[in-house]
Formats: structure tokens, sequence, C-alpha cells
């Protein structure tokens, strides 16, 4: 990860913004931490691979930053209640910021797909990126002109489908359903922006 100073001095942009990202243990949720750390916000690191996120964690403290672990499974819901705990224990009372990044592809033809494989990477990709932000929820609809925002990671599969990736494609188009459900439900009244990104694979 990069050791590049804050892109916004003095403080960054997100100075006072507590941010859970899933997933943050490596690749982008990893360098997604590090970028938000630097522009100031306290990051919370969510991801099953507990030695990975304390890697992550120690490159974000000795940059400056300000992170914490919570490693558990996305999956499952007394994990997801307690990472929304320790979150607000954490930030003092708010959630700022939502990253669902947490994600991998089971793959095979639909022909040989299993019901374990089926209903786990629609669970990872679509169920608990719902369930974490409806644990959140009571610290989104709120109206104290804080920013708040929630991006769900997508893939170009949930547009456009793959061969050998049939769930995994029903999992992300899914949480662009999701996203846009939210961005209207939350949007008018409380201000909070809902976005889907989608990386290129």
């Amino acid at each position: 990860m990069s050791s590049t100073a804050s892109l916004n001095f003095p403080q960054g942009m997100l100075a006072g913004q507590t941010a859970i990202i899933t997933g943050a243990a490596q690749g982008i949720g990893a360098e997604t931490a590090a970028i938000l750390a630097r522009e100031g916000c306290k990051i919370v690191i969510a991801d099953l691979d507990a030695a990975r996120a304390k890697t992550t964690l120690e490159a974000i403290n000795l940059n400056g930053g300000s992170a914490i672990v919570v490693a558990g499974d996305i999956t499952n819901n007394d994990y997801i209640n307690e990472l929304v705990r320790q979150t607000v224990q954490f930030s003092g009372g708010k959630i700022h910021i939502i990253i669902n990044n947490a994600g991998y592809a089971w793959d095979d033809p639909i022909e040989k797909i299993q019901d374990k494989q089926w209903e786990t990477v629609i669970n990872i990709h679509s169920t608990a990126p719902f369930k974490l932000i409806r644990a959140a929820a009571p610290y989104f609809m709120v109206k104290d002109g804080e920013p708040r925002s929630i991006v769900n990671v997508s893939s170009t599969s949930g547009i456009y489908g793959n061969p050998g990736q049939a769930s995994y494609a029903l999992g992300k188009a899914g949480l662009v359903g999701l996203t846009k459900t939210i961005a209207q439900e939350w949007g008018p009244e409380y201000g909070v922006r809902v976005n889907s990104r989608i990386p290129l694979y």
C-alpha cells in the first residue's frame, strides 16, 4: 500500500468520518482502506482473514491513520451485529460509510453448480451486504447534516453475465438492484448517497 500523504491538506476530505470496509484485508478493499485513511477517515477493517487484516491495520496506523480490525464471517448474523457494535464504539456513535467489497467467485457451468456453491455465492454478494446495511440502518436514517454513503462493489458479470458464473452474476446483479432501492429509500429523506462500483472483471 502507498504511503502517500493526505490527498487534501491538512486533514483530508473525510476527516471525522468512519467507514466499514468489508474484504479489506487485501486487494481492492485494502487499497480503498488506505486511501480513505489518508483522507482522515477512521477505518473498520472487516475480513475473514485476521492475519492479513492485521497487516492492513499496521500499514494504516504506520502512515498516521486510525483503524481497527473486526475479523469474522460477513455471512454470519452475529458477526454483522458485532461489527456494527464495535464500529459505533470506535467512532463515538456514528457510521458514515459502508463499502461492501467482500466476495469471491466459485465458478462452474450451470449444470454442475451445487446448492452449497449457489447459496454461498449469493449469500456473500447479495444477502450479506443487505444484512450489514439493515443492521447499520439506525446510523444512516438520521438527519444530522453529516454525509453518509454506501458503495456496493458489483461486477460486469452482474450486468452482462459470464459463462461459468451464474451464481456470481446473479449475486452481483442483485447488488445493483439493492443499490438502486436503498438510494430511492434513503436518498431523498436522509441524504444518503448509494452507488454501485463496477470493476472491469
